[in-house]
């Protein structure tokens, strides 16, 4: 088990940034102090998910046949074995 760590911890310590981490793209230089108003981000259609994700359907069936021939391996040494 870990050792409980005797430091204090401080309350309310601000969180240190590098420079290139305040700079953000899209809204300039950002300071830690000043709370951002959060965008509002357009709506994602369908079809544009179908176009990114279109690799994850092919890679699931692949998970697929793999753990059923994995499955049916393990079922014939079971019979084998026993």
């Amino acid at each position: 088990m870990a050792k409980k760590s005797r430091r204090v911890r401080k309350k309310g310590r601000e969180i240190r940034l590098s420079e290139a981490q305040r700079v953000r793209p899209e809204m300039g230089e950002v300071s830690i102090a000043t709370p951002v108003a959060a965008k509002a981000r357009p709506a994602v259609q369908a079809s544009d998910l179908r176009e990114e994700y279109r690799y994850v359907i092919t890679d699931l069936k692949r998970i697929g046949v793999i753990a059923a021939a994995m499955l049916v391996v393990l079922v014939a040494l079971a019979f084998l074995m026993a």
